[in-house]
C-alpha cells in the first residue's frame, strides 16, 4: 500500500515537472527568437518562419487564456487572394483567434503604437508586418492606410482591422469608421465580414472557467461592390451583419 503510494506521488512528480519543463522550454523558444528581431529595423518581407512562431504564440495565449473556440463559415474566406479582415473589438484576445484559425493566411493587423511596445508580442507584431496606426493623427492614419493598401497590392500580408477603432468597453458594437473600407476599395481586394463573440468575458472566467468563443465568417464582399456602393454604405452593411449576429 505505501509502495503504491510512493509510487503515484513520483508519477504525479514527473507528470508537474515535464509540464513545467515544457512550458519553460516554449518560453525559452520565443524570447531566443525574440532576440534575433530587430525594434529599430522595418521589415518590408514576411517570414513565414516568423509567422509559424507567432502564431504559436498565439495559440499557446488560448490555451493558457481558457478558450474554446467554435468557427463557421470558413470554408467562405477566399483562396489565394489577399484580403481586408473586418471584426468587432472587445478583447485583445480577438486577433489571436482569428490568426490561429486562419493560420493558412498571413494576416498582419492595424494596431496602436502601445502594441508594439509588449514583451515578445511587439517584436512578432513588428517582424510580421504590423501596421503602427497612432489614433487623432490624421497623417500618420494615411500613411497607416497607405501602407495597409500597398501591402496588400504588392501580395505581401491580408490586413486585419477592427473599424470601430478601439476596443469596446461593455462588450457591445459600436459605430464603424468607414475610412476603414477605403482599404479594400483602393487595394481592390476582398472584404471578409468576421463575427467574433465570447472573448470580452474571458477577463471574467479565467483561470477557472473556460470560456467559448465564436468566430463566425459572415460573408465575403468581393471588390465589385465598389462600383454601386461607397464606402459608408459598405462600412454600415458590414457592421449590421456583424451586429445581427451578436444579437442571435
Amino acid at each position: 500500500m505505501v509502495d503504491a503510494l510512493i509510487i503515484g506521488l513520483l508519477i504525479i512528480a514527473c507528470v508537474i515537472a515535464l509540464w513545467f519543463s515544457w512550458q519553460l522550454l516554449l518560453w525559452f523558444f520565443w524570447i531566443i527568437v525574440n532576440l534575433t528581431i530587430s525594434k529599430k529595423k522595418e521589415y518590408t518581407d514576411i517570414s513565414s518562419f516568423y509567422n509559424w512562431a507567432f502564431v504559436l504564440w498565439y495559440r499557446y495565449m488560448m490555451i493558457a487564456g481558457h478558450l474554446k473556440v467554435h468557427v463557421s463559415g470558413y470554408d467562405k474566406v477566399p483562396l489565394g487572394k489577399r484580403f481586408l479582415l473586418v471584426s468587432n473589438h472587445s478583447s485583445k484576445f480577438d486577433n489571436f483567434v482569428h490568426c490561429a484559425v486562419l493560420k493558412k493566411f498571413t494576416i498582419a493587423y492595424i494596431s496602436k503604437p502601445e502594441n508594439f511596445k509588449i514583451p515578445i508580442g511587439g517584436r512578432f507584431m513588428r517582424r510580421g508586418l504590423y501596421i503602427s496606426m497612432p489614433r487623432g493623427n490624421t497623417k500618420e492614419e494615411f500613411k497607416a492606410v497607405m501602407k495597409a493598401i500597398d501591402q496588400i497590392k504588392k501580395d505581401k500580408v491580408s490586413i486585419g482591422i477592427f473599424p470601430e477603432g478601439t476596443r469596446s468597453k461593455d462588450g457591445k458594437l459600436q459605430e464603424f469608421k468607414p475610412g476603414a473600407f477605403k482599404i479594400a476599395e483602393k487595394a481592390q481586394c476582398p472584404i471578409v465580414v468576421v463575427s467574433t463573440k465570447g472573448t470580452f468575458d474571458i477577463h471574467k472566467n479565467w483561470p477557472w472557467k473556460k470560456t467559448h468563443v465564436y468566430m463566425d465568417i459572415l460573408d465575403v464582399i468581393e471588390p465589385t461592390v465598389w462600383s454601386e456602393k461607397n464606402t459608408v454604405e459598405v462600412s454600415q452593411y458590414a457592421h449590421d451583419l456583424i451586429l445581427n449576429n451578436l444579437n442571435k
